[in-house]
């Protein structure tokens, strides 16, 4: 029969109660005001932001952003091609022709190709667009709206569509484009997460679509259809001090101003999420201009540590699994909660295997609420003498010995 020893836990920086508070910082004026806020390393999925970002809200045109992955991936899988003319049905036209719905007209002779309707949906928000785009793929809305809910459940996001353009039903009811059985004020709601995180997939795997975004202006036959991302070098928003290059812009009187942006920070590609704000582009230039002057990328632990055994003198050297750097902010640094996880035998030798965890270190970063998990484990395989022959060898480092010499130490 043998003892373990006590596992070990230490809280180091913050307290957890700061940790349950990480909604975002106060808005300092009207225009700061957002219903939820999110932002993202693209690569690494770390949220370095987060106010409400699991809160289903109306997002607008923000939903175009499923609709246009879903049309990247029907092309990578070769179930329809960039230069095939999209058939348009009537009342898809009908819309086009709206004054307040639409950005392209699309006149019974116009012919359309799936780049062209993509490029006005993503710089143009052309709702007409999207749904004749969502037909094409699917064979009829219903279905694609079907696939929109698929994958979002596939990726486990809080979202729920109803429209392929972002339009509620008090719009689509108009051209039959509503879904069966939804209310007749239906809309697409979607967290802020959820969002930055279809805009992740996109752009992570055709990141070509930032060519497309940024841009002024397409023009598509005859019409030339200006950007609605305000904020792109050139227009009358950009800001030099934290430029973007995409991606989405949307508006509803349910939704408000929402924005999903892309820029880079320390050559990172970044995005930022800001949904029911009252000013389309200042919520989110603010949150962008916080992350240049208060987030770091940088290693925030060591990748190799000279770990003590509780309770002993002895040290062993650990490796870190995961990656170390990732984004910290500087005022509040991440919150460290470190466990001893092996369970060391007390009265006899310990043979530890090659990448065996010995420590864990969860971080928490106060200002998003995001959690990190980094295992430190055995480099190759060690035998560790028992604390009884800790406490009474001058020896401090770690005993390396073969296994067979390792277990003919009597207990």
């Amino acid at each position: 029969m043998f003892h373990r020893l006590m596992l070990s836990v230490v809280v180091i920086g913050l307290s957890l109660s700061s940790v349950a508070s990480t909604s975002a910082r106060a808005a300092t004026n009207k225009a700061d005001e957002v219903k939820a806020a999110y932002i993202m390393d693209a690569k690494t999925g770390q949220a370095v932001y987060a106010q409400d970002a699991d809160k289903e809200l109306p997002i607008a045109s923000l939903s175009k952003l499923m609709t246009l992955y879903l049309v990247e991936t029907a092309i990578k899988q070769h179930q329809i091609k960039w230069d095939d003319v999209v058939p348009i049905n009537k009342e898809v036209r009908k819309m086009a022709a709206s004054s307040t719905l639409s950005t392209m007209p699309m006149a019974a002779s116009d012919q359309f190709t799936v780049r062209e309707l993509f490029a006005a949906t993503l710089v143009g928000s052309s709702n007409s667009s999207a749904i004749a785009l969502g037909e094409y793929v699917a064979g009829s809305n219903p279905k694609f709206i079907k696939m929109m809910n698929a994958q979002a459940d596939k990726w486990g996001l809080a979202a729920h569509f109803v429209s392929a353009s972002g339009l509620d039903n008090s719009d689509l009811t108009k051209y039959n484009l509503d879904i069966a059985g939804t209310s007749a004020k239906a809309q697409n709601l979607v967290s802020a997460r959820a969002i930055t995180t279809v805009a992740a997939h996109l752009v992570n795997e055709y990141p070509d679509i930032v060519k497309v975004s940024n841009q002024k202006s397409v023009k598509i036959h005859k019409y030339t259809v200006p950007t609605s991302v305000l904020i792109l070098k050139g227009e009358k928003y950009y800001d030099s001090r934290v430029p973007v290059d995409g991606l989405k812009t949307g508006y509803t009187d349910q939704a408000g101003d929402c924005l999903v942006a892309t820029f880079k920070q320390n050559g990172r590609r970044m995005i930022a999420t800001t949904l029911g704000g009252t000013w389309k582009f200042t919520a989110n230039n603010d949150l962008r201009l916080m992350v240049k002057d208060e987030e770091v990328y940088h290693q925030v632990m060591p990748s190799t540590i000279n770990y003590q055994i509780p309770g002993t003198q002895t040290h062993v050297k650990l490796v870190a699994k995961q990656s170390t750097t990732m984004w910290e902010n500087k005022a509040h640094p991440m919150q460290q909660v470190k466990t001893t996880v092996w369970p060391l035998h007390q009265n006899r030798p310990n043979y530890l295997a090659a990448k065996t965890t010995v420590l864990q270190v969860k971080l928490t970063d106060p200002q998003s609420g995001a959690v990190k998990t980094i295992d430190y484990q055995t480099p190759h395989a060690m035998t560790l003498l028992g604390p009884i022959a800790w406490a009474t060898t001058n020896h401090v480092s770690v005993q390396n010995q073969a296994l067979d010499k390792a277990f003919a130490l009597v207990d």
